[in-house]
């Protein structure tokens, strides 16, 4: 067997294993020169495949032990060694290793894409594992790896023709079958799971019922909610038989585990309401049943139960007249309910329901019914959840508290709920080292208040509140820096003070090219707006030659791909004093639309190699690669 592997003083990794030695000379013959004076071809002590490549992370790159080749036995020895002297750390990282089972090589040489081929990270999780690291345990995981169920299956008949321990099955039945089944349940979530995938979930389920010995009601119940909802949109008249048995099996969930009662009242709820559409005879009744589930949800937790699912059955449109009689009356009981809940758990309640409204607006806008959307209501809880604040919540939680107050603000145009969620996201700034998007937050609700002073035209309070927002960036500026997206927020936000009217401390010109320069080094030309940051401050020098140059080069870069920019560029400068521009604008948009129908992108030169370019060579490489555009092949042939 045959490693071929590129060693540099930084880095090191193997591009391609091979059985025959003629194979790997091959594809060594097909590397760039410069890769393959890099290159190290080794012989290791292995016939055939499969064996394992370990990556020994711990020591460095340029070291002749980085990478080692093992068998089974070995490897389990050096788990077991590890297990004897565990780190403290959850993430410390004692080796990757490599199932190799079949011969590999790296399409993309010239860098280290070893990431990217399937390996397995020992960290203590993996050492707090029981199964034995064998043959039939990495075949279980290449197949999930694979989707490959056929292959599952054989490894399970496997254990009815020959002795397998327990351990080994309880390996199939949850690294392989359960594994594999979340993932495709993850998928058909995402709207990727084919119908032939859905077909295999209740398989599956049995495998691993068959495995394990038990039934698995939290699988089976999952997957017959997956099957309900897809009869319903393919075979209405059977969705009811699959109605029974999805609440059967969510029943039996629930007896066995309780602590899970808010999610499958959830769930049913969801179910039920799905029927109305497929059994429109007895609507009425699977209504009944669909706020039944989310009220014994509430009953058991007020605070974490799905508020917006009820009000989704509140207000969602139907033509039964039963249903909205039905609707408005417990439209009415609802608000006294929670009314009262006010009174026991205060604004936490008055939070989790206005959040509810948020979330049927986006229900109803989605659904286009904006027009059943109880605004008046919805304001009132919004007022009433000012008092809530976040202070045991995650940060995940506390951060859809801000966003929260944050949305109302910008709608209302309401200072009290703009402070509310920068409150919230100083708490968050506060507490991790980690919180550069927060001063981005909070400096972009200070803009707001700004804009919000300039409309009552009290120029005094815009200009405090933008100094107050210069004056965080100031304070945190490194932390900001260290993040190349909220860096070019912080470039954005420079150029919005130079072109600010009123009495602050403006950046240069100086000060604004040097975090322009910046961010265009960092995005290494895969992002437009440094360019068009670069644009405007040649404008600032009244210098439009440099102006188009700089466009020149993110339309080399980016091509079509940034039209949405320059469209925009040219509504903004049509009408200008800057000529040439406005010329360059219109000529580059009617570029743009010629080449529309057949333009796929393929840019030639690279961010490194315009970097070389001077503006001559950007101007004659780009008016070639327009002919060039314009002259491609069809993308899609005729038939």
């Amino acid at each position: 067997m045959y490693i071929l592997q590129i060693k540099q003083p930084a880095d090191t990794w193997v591009v391609a294993i091979c059985q025959i030695k003629e194979d790997a000379v091959a594809y060594l013959n097909t590397l760039p020169a410069e890769i393959q004076a890099d290159a190290i071809l080794n012989k290791i002590p292995f016939e055939y495949f499969p064996f394992i490549l370990i990556e020994n992370t711990q020591t460095t790159p340029d070291s002749e032990s980085y990478f080692e080749y093992d068998d089974f036995e070995a490897l389990q020895k050096r788990i077991d060694t590890a297990r004897e002297h565990k780190a403290d750390s959850e993430e410390h990282i004692y080796f990757n290793y490599y199932y190799i089972s079949e011969p590999y090589s790296q399409i993309v040489s010239e860098e280290n894409f070893m990431k990217y081929l399937r390996h397995t990270a020992v960290t203590n999780y993996v050492l707090n594992k029981p199964y034995p690291v064998s043959l039939f345990h990495e075949e279980i995981k290449k197949n999930v790896n694979n989707y490959d169920i056929d292959r599952l299956d054989q490894l399970c008949e496997l254990t009815e023709t020959r002795f397998t321990s327990a351990l080994e099955k309880e390996d199939l039945a949850i690294n392989g079958y359960e594994s594999l089944f979340w993932d495709m349940n993850y998928d058909y979530a995402c709207g990727k799971l084919t119908d032939a995938g859905i077909s295999y979930l209740i398989p599956i389920v049995e495998k691993m019922e068959l495995l394990s010995g038990e039934k698995k009601w939290m699988q089976r119940s999952a997957a017959l909610h997956i099957l309900l909802e897809r009869s319903i949109k393919e075979n209405p008249s059977a969705s009811v038989s699959i109605l029974t048995d999805t609440v059967e099996a969510f029943e039996q969930y629930l007896r066995i585990s309780p602590e899970d009662a808010l999610e499958i009242h959830r769930l049913l709820s969801t179910a039920y309401r799905w029927m109305m559409e497929a059994d429109a005879e007895n609507a009425l009744n699977h209504w009944q049943h669909a706020v039944s589930e989310i009220n014994k949800a509430i009953g058991l937790s007020p605070e974490e139960a799905s508020w917006s699912s009820l009000l989704e059955l509140l207000y969602l449109f139907t033509e039964d007249d039963n249903i909205l009689a039905a609707q408005k009356g417990m439209q009415k009981k609802v608000q006294h309910q929670i009314q009262a809940l006010e009174q026991q758990y205060g604004a936490a309640i008055a939070y989790a329901f206005a959040l509810a409204y948020k979330h049927l607006y986006e229900f109803l806008e989605w659904n286009k019914r904006e027009d059943r959307f109880p605004e008046l209501n919805a304001l009132i809880w919004a007022e009433k959840a000012l008092a809530y604040t976040p202070e045991q919540a995650t940060r995940m939680d506390a951060h859809q508290a801000a966003d929260f107050f944050n949305a109302i603000g910008l709608k209302t145009k309401r200072i009290d709920f703009l402070l509310k969620a920068q409150s919230i996201y100083e708490r968050i700034l506060n507490t991790y080292d980690d919180a550069a998007f927060e001063v981005y937050y909070i400096a972009s609700i200070w803009k707001q208040i700004a804009h919000i002073h300039l409309e009552n035209r009290d120029h005094t309070l815009a200009d405090i509140a933008i100094k107050q927002a210069q004056a965080l960036y100031k304070k945190h500026l490194s932390l900001v820096k260290c993040n190349r997206s909220t860096h070019i927020h912080y470039a954005e936000f420079m150029e919005y003070c130079c072109n600010y009217e009123g009495t602050i401390d403006k950046p240069t010109v100086a000060e604004l090219k040097l975090v322009a320069d910046e961010i265009e080094i960092e995005s290494e030309g895969f992002l437009g707006y440094p360019y068009e940051l670069l644009m405007r401050i040649a404008l600032f020098e009244h210098d439009e030659e440099q102006a188009i140059l700089q466009c020149t080069k993110s339309l080399i870069l980016h091509e079509r791909c940034a039209e949405s920019m320059f469209y925009k560029l040219y509504e903004e400068f049509k009408d200008s004093s800057f000529k040439k521009l406005d010329a360059f604008l219109d000529e580059t948009k009617s570029f743009m639309e010629d080449v529309h129908a057949n333009y796929y992108y393929d840019p030639q030169v690279k961010w490194k190699k315009l970097r070389t370019m001077n503006g001559d060579e950007l101007i004659e490489y780009w008016e070639q690669r327009k002919k060039e555009i314009r002259n491609l092949p069809p993308f899609i042939k005729a038939d």
